[in-house]
């Protein structure tokens, strides 16, 4: 709830009374950030949005005139689930419309229970509820105001509450989404994981709110300069983080650990006045024939990193 200065629920009320001056200035802060809200709404694409399946809340928003449903990583709306063919459907954009096509799928698509073929395409329309296999999913059209609050639904679910990055839940589900594309489509992929060398002391020394200096000032100096579009960065408990990088090779991904490293340690980490001594260790693996899982390259990753705490610390090491 947002409270005017000095009205009965503030702090600094002095009477309990407030003038229409207050009121006037909240308002008018409420309606710019509706008028700003409603502009990004329009912005955004036409969209399939996961209503029953995992990761629920995610969206697909259709950003091209032809893209394709399944269960194959390669495709654009991929669905990891045995119930979805690999190739399921195809989703057209053409004069303004949206149109569904299955393509001959083991378990059908559906449009509000209504049977869609090869020979029968159907169009979208707003709210339509599509099921393929065991998933739901429901179509928004572009420039709905619905899409930002899904994805504030699932920027909630999907983030640390204090580092406003990824948490580790929604780590692991790209972490075998990336895998599964990567190997499907015979390109790099590589993973940094690391964490901040002798953490429990800043806390131990100096309590737990510079401990959280810690971690927000580091998170932002790696989020603000050393990460692309595409990169998925996310805590992984306490003091851990891990980065994913799609179409990136063990030594493209060692070049982007050791300029963090660097960055971390010439850092000024400055809290009450005093400068804290931080820095990071990092292990790095990239996706090799011999790496048959998701869970064995975070292994492989995890194993590079302790090499670089017990060699010293400070310092970047890429499995071999």
């Amino acid at each position: 709830m947002v409270c005017p200065p000095d009205s009965p629920n503030s702090p600094n009320s002095k009477d309990g009374k407030s003038d229409g001056g207050d009121k006037t200035t909240v308002l008018q802060s409420e309606g710019t950030t509706l008028n700003r809200d409603l502009q990004k709404a329009k912005e955004q694409d036409a969209c399939l949005i996961i209503i029953r399946g995992t990761p629920q809340g995610h969206r697909f928003f259709l950003t091209q005139d032809e893209m394709f449903v399944g269960r194959d990583p390669a495709v654009d709306v991929s669905l990891s689930d045995q119930s979805i063919s690999r190739k399921h459907a195809r989703i057209e954009k053409k004069a303004g419309k949206v149109i569904l096509t299955d393509l001959g799928s083991s378990n059908g698509t559906f449009i509000n229970d209504k049977k869609v073929t090869a020979n029968t395409p159907m169009t979208l329309a707003k709210e339509d509820m599509v099921k393929l296999g065991n998933f739901i999913l429901k179509f928004l059209p572009a420039g709905e105001f619905e899409t930002l609050a899904w994805g504030e639904m699932d920027l909630g679910k999907n983030t640390d509450p204090m580092l406003r990055i990824f948490n580790k839940g929604y780590l692991l589900e790209a972490l075998d989404s990336e895998f599964k594309r990567a190997k499907a489509l015979h390109t790099d992929f590589s993973m940094i994981f690391f964490d901040l060398d002798h953490f429990k002391k800043v806390n131990d020394t100096h309590g737990h709110d510079a401990g959280d200096y810690v971690l927000k000032e580091f998170t932002q100096l790696v989020r603000s300069s050393y990460l692309r579009p595409k990169d998925v960065f996310a805590r992984y408990g306490g003091e851990e983080f891990v980065i994913l990088l799609a179409k990136t090779n063990a030594q493209q991904a060692s070049d982007i650990a050791e300029r963090i490293r660097a960055a971390v340690e010439a850092h000024a980490f400055v809290y009450e006045g005093k400068r804290l001594s931080v820095t990071t260790s990092l292990g790095v693996a990239e996706l090799t024939a011999a790496i048959d899982s998701p869970q064995t390259l975070l292994k492989t990753t995890d194993k590079a990193l302790y090499a670089a705490k017990t060699g010293g610390r400070n310092r970047v090491v890429v499995a071999t």
